[in-house]
């Protein structure tokens, strides 16, 4: 059976008026943050303003830390009869070799 836990957020903005934000969380999550509080014995309150708190500064950090890095390979070194200056001539002349090649087989 799935329980919906909801949690009701109050805070006060720049015009001095309450807003309230309802959020629905999962029962697992709901049952881990309860244990939290329990075991240090801290208000619900308090253990969830800690969870969302780390988990953002989490995401702000792996923003940071993820920058990406292209791993390289050693592939050998280049046949001599190709002139790598001309990559594209020569991938050219490969493509037109090889559709002369698959005509040829229709006959």
């Amino acid at each position: 059976m799935l329980n919906i836990y909801i949690i009701v957020i109050t805070s006060l903005n720049a015009y001095d008026v309450y807003m309230r934000t309802t959020i629905t969380i999962e029962d697992s999550l709901y049952e881990e943050i309860r244990e939290i509080a329990h075991a240090k014995q801290i208000a619900l309150k308090t253990a969830v303003n800690l969870a969302i708190a780390s988990g953002i500064r989490e995401l702000l950090q792996g923003d940071q830390a993820s920058a990406f890095v292209q791993k390289t390979h050693a592939m050998g070194i280049p046949r001599s009869e190709y002139d790598l200056i001309k990559a594209l001539e020569t991938a050219s002349h490969l493509e037109a070799a090889e559709i002369a090649r698959k005509l040829e087989l229709r006959k």
